[in-house]
């Protein structure tokens, strides 16, 4: 049956387990009595799942894996963004991840596909198939006929392909920690690959099918900064690609310049550590104010915040405010981070300014929202603290 299979039963509230059956795989459920005890009823569907064969257990296989995927964290990120104005109190009502997931993937199998991509992109960052380019800024994505087949006959040239070819273009939201949305277009180039022969059974003889697989390009380009982002194999492949959508569907021609990568790193913040400073910079005192765990491939999160006139660290808060079972010392992951620097009073701030700056693994921070002054302190201090490098 495989492990897919056994979580998504025994994680999907039992009433959207009915409606996905009684939609894809009604001759498997004709015996379940759905309004029978919830233990009888996922213990018999599992046994159904463990007898299932051929193409119901290939199908059953496949939409496990689809909506599990999609039930962590970053996952729910982009499913959230996906839901219109007119189905938030309907998804709210929904009971968990897998609920969640499970809806869309009943309402709207193109607005499904579409989160699948956001998510494989987004996964994809910072990755060995991922790079990110310097483009123009606010400018329009084309979608007109005459563009786009300029821009599909360019990639298929550089794959040196022909075949079936589909472009998707569609604006989406990015989250980069709790309060900084970054609006993007994204851009999925479905192409045909070679065809390649695979063995299948037909009745019970053994014979041979062509299947023509298809191959993934992902884009994003954010008109704010003018990033452009691309997942896909080949080194270049990831340097032609943005080229080509810039010239064509842009029609703001690039020179391929990089966008130095940081990757952050703040487990050591799990840890009480001294965060020295400048006093030539103006900062008064450094603090860490909030931390937010949670346990290994768990999706559950503790937060903990202290107000930052607190006198005493986060640190020994926790640890007063749960003795043995602090968080921090239990085998914990850091999940996000907020730094507190406060500067002298000055005659801007008589009190002395104060710049929060939230940071994620591996590549969240807020410093891009805040001001060129802050941007220069806070990537300065990050650098310092060894809390980011540049790879």
């Amino acid at each position: 049956m495989g492990t897919d299979i056994s979580k998504f039963i025994k994680k999907t509230p039992l009433k959207s387990l009915q409606k996905y059956f009684e939609a894809n795989n009604t001759d498997l459920v004709q015996k379940v009595d759905w309004d029978d005890d919830e233990i009888a009823v996922r213990k018999l569907l599992l046994q159904i799942a463990e007898a299932a064969v051929g193409d119901k257990l290939a199908l059953l296989k496949s939409d496990s894996e689809r909506i599990n995927a999609l039930t962590d964290e970053l996952g729910q990120s982009i499913l959230k963004h996906s839901v219109s104005d007119s189905e938030l109190q309907e998804y709210y009502d929904l009971e968990n991840e897998h609920d969640r997931v499970l809806w869309l993937f009943l309402k709207d199998a193109s607005r499904f596909r579409q989160v699948e991509d956001c998510w494989y992109t987004d996964t994809g960052r910072n990755g060995r198939i991922w790079d990110a380019f310097i483009g123009p800024k606010n400018i329009s994505v084309s979608k007109s006929d005459i563009d786009v087949l300029a821009f599909k006959n360019k990639i298929m040239e550089l794959f040196r392909a022909v075949g079936n070819v589909h472009i998707d273009i569609f604006e989406r939201t990015r989250s980069e920690g709790d309060d900084r949305q970054i609006e993007l277009i994204q851009i999925m180039v479905y192409r045909e690959d070679l065809p390649s022969t695979q063995l299948a059974f037909e009745d019970e003889s053994l014979v041979s099918n062509i299947v023509r697989p298809v191959k993934e390009v992902a884009l994003t380009y954010e008109p704010e900064s003018g990033h452009i982002e691309v997942v896909v194999e080949g080194k270049e492949n990831r340097k032609a690609i943005p080229k080509i959508f810039s010239e064509t569907l842009l029609k703001s021609p690039i020179d391929g310049e990089k966008i130095p990568l940081k990757r952050y790193t703040i487990q050591s913040l799990l840890k009480q550590r001294t965060l020295s400073f400048d006093p030539d910079d103006g900062i008064e005192s450094v603090d860490v104010t909030m931390l937010k765990v949670a346990q290994p491939n768990s999706y559950n999160t503790v937060t903990l915040d202290v107000a930052t006139k607190e006198e005493r660290s986060i640190y020994d808060i926790s640890k007063e405010y749960f003795g043995e079972n602090d968080p921090l010392n239990s085998g914990f992951k850091l999940k996000q981070v907020r730094i507190s620097i406060r500067f002298m009073p000055d005659e801007e701030s008589r009190r002395g300014k104060i710049l929060h700056v939230k940071i994620r693994e591996p590549n969240g921070c807020d410093l891009k929202s805040k001001s060129q002054k802050e941007k220069l302190i806070g990537d300065k201090y990050l650098e310092k603290w060894e809390l980011v490098e540049i790879i």
